[in-house]
């Protein structure tokens, strides 16, 4: 990313940007728990893995972003394979909130889809020892509030999406806070476990949905809304009158730039559609969806958006202030979320930048 001349006026230089970013408080709602470990992470457990699986060793971890759309896919095999007992889903749960911490984000909503393993790990003991981890994390002690969106994959029965949905129903008080629809956008229909959404509306917890990810999807679109979503993830491709009914609600929008460049969803960052929500004002928020296979944080995600879109650095903190209406925990969450936001403001050296 070059120093323009718009980011040597505002920021003084690129590094005096990156600062600012990881230095200002953010919300981060759309990021999978096995998408978001890092390379670092995925090492220590090859490392506690290798004795009893010494085929992982041979797989090479990647320290770059990669190329191709298709190169992502035998990352998530080789991790489904490190993450197979409940002892390593803790090791990663944690990990990955402690990097999310390290970058500055106050409030994380994370997301996982519950699975089984021949080592005796069920969904239930998954989301078990989930909970229990993000439970350790209060904002009093460690400077975060972790809380957890349990998803279905697109391909799952009716039956498999009932038995997330009544885990999410049964853990609501572990810090459970909605569920996600997600997985391959070829695969499945909403027709087939939209009932498991409506049933976790009925109890109190909200949804969000991975929707418009691709074109082909868009004759989904009018069932999923008549749910309704409490938020949308990526929405890149909409519709007539998908975009008038959720103009109209106001549904707000996890935005996922580097994820949707790499996927090829959007053919670069100058035109991400985030640009005109932004001109808009319409309710969004910035998002990393899978940070540990794009490499890119939520700072940096900032980053991306400030010098794409001439963001000063009022543009930015408005930004990330927004994303508190529109996280899912309650209205005093975010009545001391909003304290901590303008508590910052005031006290920044903006000189310093």
């Amino acid at each position: 990313m070059m120093e323009t001349t718009f980011i040597l006026t505002q920021y003084g230089s690129l590094k005096s940007l990156e600062k600012y970013c990881i230095d200002m408080p953010k919300i981060e709602v759309h990021a999978h728990i096995n998408g978001s470990i890092s390379p670092e992470t995925l090492q220590q457990l090859v490392e506690r893995k290798k004795e009893k699986k010494p085929h992982l060793a041979q797989f090479i971890i990647p320290k770059k972003k990669l190329d191709i759309i298709d190169d992502f896919f035998p990352i998530f095999n080789f991790v489904y394979q490190l993450t197979d007992d409940e002892e390593s889903i803790g090791f990663i749960t944690e990990s990955v909130i402690q990097d999310f911490k390290k970058d500055g984000v106050k409030y994380l909503e994370l997301r996982t889809t519950p699975r089984n393993d021949k080592n005796g790990m069920t969904k239930e003991s998954y989301v078990c020892v989930v909970t229990s981890v993000i439970q350790k994390f209060s904002y009093s002690e460690h400077g975060i509030i972790v809380k957890l969106i349990l998803s279905v994959d697109r391909r799952n029965t009716l039956e498999e999406a009932m038995e997330t949905v009544n885990l999410a129903i049964r853990y609501k008080n572990k810090g459970i806070v909605g569920v996600d629809l997600c997985g391959d956008t070829s695969k499945g229909h909403i027709d087939n476990v939209k009932p498991a959404f409506i049933r976790a509306k009925e109890h109190g917890l909200k949804v969000t949905l991975h929707f418009g990810e691709v074109e082909a999807n868009i004759p989904e679109h009018a069932s999923m809304l008549t749910i309704p979503p409490d938020r949308l993830g990526h929405a890149t491709h909409l519709d007539p009158e998908s975009k008038d009914f959720i103009y109209a609600k106001n549904v707000p929008i996890e935005m996922c730039m580097t994820s949707n460049v790499l996927c090829n969803t959007v053919k670069n960052y100058q035109e991400h559609h985030l640009r005109d929500f932004i001109l808009m004002k319409y309710p969004c928020c910035i998002c990393t969806d899978d940070k540990g296979v794009f490499f890119s944080d939520l700072s940096n995600e900032y980053v991306i958006a400030a010098s794409t879109f001439s963001l000063n650095p009022k543009n930015l903190f408005e930004l990330s202030f927004q994303s508190i209406d529109y996280i899912f925990d309650c209205d005093d969450i975010k009545i001391q979320l909003r304290k901590i936001w303008n508590d910052w403001y005031e006290s920044y050296n903006f000189g310093a930048i």
